[in-house]
Order: C-alpha cells, then sequence, then structure tokens
C-alpha cells in the first residue's frame, strides 16, 4: 500500500514540475531589453507573440480583451509548498520565476506588456 501511494506521490509531483512552464522556452532567458524589441505595443498581433514564445494561457474577457501569460520557473513548483511535510523544505528553496504577461485588444493587437522577474 505504501509503495502505490509512493508512487502515486511521485507520479503527481511530476505532473506538478511539468506544469511549471509555459512557452516555447524563450521565457527562461527573456530579459526586458529582448522583450522590448521583440513585443512593440500597437503592432504585434496575438499571432505573431505566439509565434515568437509559443502558447501561453489566454484569459479572454466579454469585451474581447485578452491577456496571455507566460511563465518560467527555475526550482520546484510552489504548489509543493502546500504538501505537507514536502512543503516544509520545498517553501526553503530558492527558485527564480519569469512571468510575462500581454494584453491584447479586442482586435488581436499587443496594447501593453509586462515582464518581471523574481527570485523566491
Amino acid at each position: 500500500m505504501r509503495h502505490r501511494l509512493l508512487i502515486g506521490l511521485c507520479a503527481a509531483l511530476t505532473t506538478l514540475a511539468a506544469c511549471t512552464t509555459v512557452g516555447n522556452g524563450r521565457m527562461q532567458t527573456l530579459q526586458p531589453a529582448e522583450a522590448g524589441e521583440l513585443l512593440h505595443p500597437g503592432r504585434t498581433t496575438r499571432a505573431e507573440a505566439e509565434r515568437l514564445l509559443g502558447t501561453g494561457c489566454t484569459l479572454r474577457f466579454d469585451s474581447g480583451w485578452a491577456t496571455t501569460h507566460y511563465v518560467y520557473r527555475d526550482g520546484l513548483p510552489r504548489a509543493l509548498d502546500f504538501v505537507p511535510v514536502v512543503g516544509l523544505v520545498t517553501s526553503a528553496i530558492a527558485a527564480r520565476e519569469t512571468e510575462l504577461v500581454l494584453l491584447f485588444d479586442p482586435d488581436g493587437v499587443l496594447r501593453k506588456f509586462k515582464l518581471r522577474h523574481n527570485t523566491a
């Protein structure tokens, strides 16, 4: 029984780890200057952004506006911090996270973007 529980926990942790990166991997090294060269508010379309960065997590509003989120996390997933006993170890491990949020108007044109680097 314990063996099955351990296998299940390992599978769940592997699944969580796979969810820590969104996009095509470019987020791993993306810096503000490069983001400014790639993304041009008022010109870059949603399709161009997807070609450059891969598929992100998109949230669409009834108004037609949408945000697309890209995340790269170097380290263990934050969800592990909430697992009993495991969280005692994972919450103490520093992790680097890069997040990019793109705001598109109803026509699919980029209006704003925000790049954030965080060391947790």
